[in-house]
């Protein structure tokens, strides 16, 4: 069994929330990535950008045409070591021809750059559930953004909650400080100390102390 695909299925589905439908002239419909969800995911496949993958310096080509002028970008992208080339090609028009009359758009340059640099990492799988053209299929779109949804979940850090010994030490503090669990739980707008995250249990602690500490002074006085 090969390990050809590895890469492939761990950069392959995409997260419906990093997704955008986009229209072309000529009714043509499709979904975009965000290029900020491709540049995590080949951070967290291979390491920081410089490091792990990159992108040599590009070449920018302008061309002009019916009346427009178009600019196109080339690349030469790497992963895992700089001798792994990918190559990729985007374009964009720097101005575009509309019923209003010509658009300048002064971004067409970055782009064609971004277009060029998914293109050349589309090789290995990125995005592929989009270029397969699985993101047509609204089961298909459901269906994995539950698994991202559930993933994050899993990704979440485990909040330590009040344990019982926590729990029995305020309890013992907190008619000397004049106040009983109900009041306590009212204050941080919970059900019972044990909903309280264990982080807290230290700053409740020290304000039961002062609370003592200053009854005691007050009858002392």
């Amino acid at each position: 069994m090969t390990d050809n695909l590895k890469i492939w299925d761990a950069l392959g589905k995409t997260d419906p929330k990093h997704t955008k439908p986009f229209n072309r002239a000529g009714g043509f419909k499709g979904t975009a990535i965000k290029p900020i969800w491709i540049l995590r995911g080949l951070t967290e496949q291979f390491g920081p950008a410089g490091i792990g993958w990159g992108v040599n310096e590009p070449r920018f080509e302008v061309v002009q045409a019916d009346g427009e002028i178009l600019v196109y970008c080339t690349v030469s992208a790497w992963h895992g070591n700089k001798d792994n080339i990918l190559w990729g090609v985007g374009g964009d028009k720097v101005q575009a021809k509309r019923s209003g009359g010509s658009f300048c758009d002064d971004e067409a340059f970055k782009k064609a750059f971004t277009d060029a640099v998914n293109n050349a990492f589309k090789s290995i799988g990125v995005g592929a559930d989009v270029h397969m053209g699985q993101f047509d299929d609204d089961k298909y779109v459901a269906a994995v953004g539950r698994e991202f949804e559930e993933q994050a979940r899993a990704d979440e850090p485990k909040v330590e909650m009040f344990s019982d010994d926590q729990r029995d030490i305020i309890a013992g503090l907190a008619p000397a400080a004049g106040l009983t669990l109900q009041q306590i739980c009212e204050g941080y707008k919970v059900a019972s100390l044990k909903d309280l995250p264990a982080s807290k249990f230290d700053a409740l602690r020290n304000r039961l102390d002062q609370l003592i500490q200053k009854k005691s002074q007050k009858e002392a006085a």
